[in-house]
């Protein structure tokens, strides 16, 4: 055998680069994922995510319609109570002699008096004379005071200075609410009847209305 020949192999297989060569490349026939799967789970992938979301969506618009006939109930519960009247004695606290009226206590005097006395005496209860609100409370005003007497003071009076009819609290009367009859005068308080709400002067002798606020039930 040809020495030189053996000791270049010897020398091939103790050189180090021998070691670190490139692993072959695949052969033609080696097993590769074709484009057209890598599609189908991209796509899939893609649909899980859409799926997921949809899932999530649905979720939400079950509770919010779950959630809403209880806030709709809710809703009408607050506004039954706002409309129902408040003249039932159970809903209102009103001192002794005095009448539970819708938002109000009212009193019937069983005295008779000038308009100014009246004020006052409204005043030392903690009341103010009768402020009526719509024709509702007129109506029911006149019902009430059927047979505690002839005519009550109620707190409107005629302002010379605008030549309106104010209520005691500053605001103009409406004639939306009541129509007053009888000869206005520069001295003119307002009346009521159990059919009709009259002009007297301010001097003139009649029991009164006064009204207050009721104290809430404990």
């Amino acid at each position: 055998m040809d020495t030189s020949r053996v000791y270049l192999n010897l020398k091939a297989s103790r050189n180090p680069r021998s070691q670190h060569a490139s692993p072959p490349s695949l052969a033609p026939d080696a097993c590769r994922c074709p484009r057209s799967h890598r599609l189908a789970l991209k796509l899939t992938c893609a649909g899980l995510i859409l799926l997921v979301l949809t899932l999530i969506g649905l979720s939400v618009l079950v509770r919010v319609l779950i959630q809403k006939p209880s806030i709709e109930k809710c809703r009408v519960y607050i506004q039954e109570n706002m409309a129902k009247p408040t003249e039932s004695p159970a809903m209102l606290k009103c001192p002794k002699d005095w009448l539970p009226h819708r938002d109000k206590c009212i009193y019937f005097s069983q005295d008779s008096n000038m308009w100014n006395h009246s004020l006052a005496d409204c005043a030392t209860k903690g009341a103010t004379l009768l402020l009526i609100q719509d024709q509702e409370e007129l109506r029911s005003i006149k019902d009430s005071a059927k047979g505690k007497g002839d005519f009550f003071w109620i707190g409107l009076n005629y302002t010379l200075t605008d030549k309106k009819w104010r209520w005691i609290n500053g605001s103009t009367l409406s004639s939306d609410v009541l129509q007053i009859f009888g000869e206005t005068t520069k001295d003119s308080c307002a009346s009521i009847s159990n059919d009709k709400v009259v002009s007297e002067s301010c001097g003139s002798d009649n029991n009164w209305i006064c009204q207050k606020e009721p104290k809430p039930c404990l």
